[in-house]
Parts: structure tokens; sequence; C-alpha cells
């Protein structure tokens, strides 16, 4: 995926626009992709990505995560 194309997902996933993915914005990204297993481990998962424990992820960490 080029930067471009994830920027875009990371645009689609964040829905409040503010720039950063929650918690709820990335469980429905999840859902939207049909993400397969269970959601809540899947979210877990992901949410390790943030480096700096803010609770959301930003651009890096999303790029971080989709490597």
């Amino acid at each position: 995926m080029n930067e471009a194309e994830l920027r875009a997902l990371f645009d689609e996933i964040d829905t409040d626009g503010d720039g950063r993915i929650n918690i709820v914005e990335l469980a429905e990204g999840f859902k939207a992709e049909g993400a397969q297993g269970h959601l809540a481990e899947e979210v877990k998962k992901a949410m390790a990505a943030d480096a700096n424990h803010d609770g959301v992820l930003d651009f890096e960490e999303f790029r971080t995560l989709l490597k």
C-alpha cells in the first residue's frame, strides 16, 4: 500500500476528521473491512500501535500498524 492509499484509508476510518482514529472508529473500520475473528481482540491488537499511549492512533501510528 502506497502513502496515498494509506492516507485515504486513514481518512476513511477517521470519521470525525480530527486526524486521529479512536477505538470506536477503529472498530467500525474493522467491521467495514469485513474483519474476521473476534472484533475486540483485533481492536486490542491494533491499539498496541498507540506508541504514545494517548488512546488514539495518529497517522504515523496507523502507518506502523499496517507495515
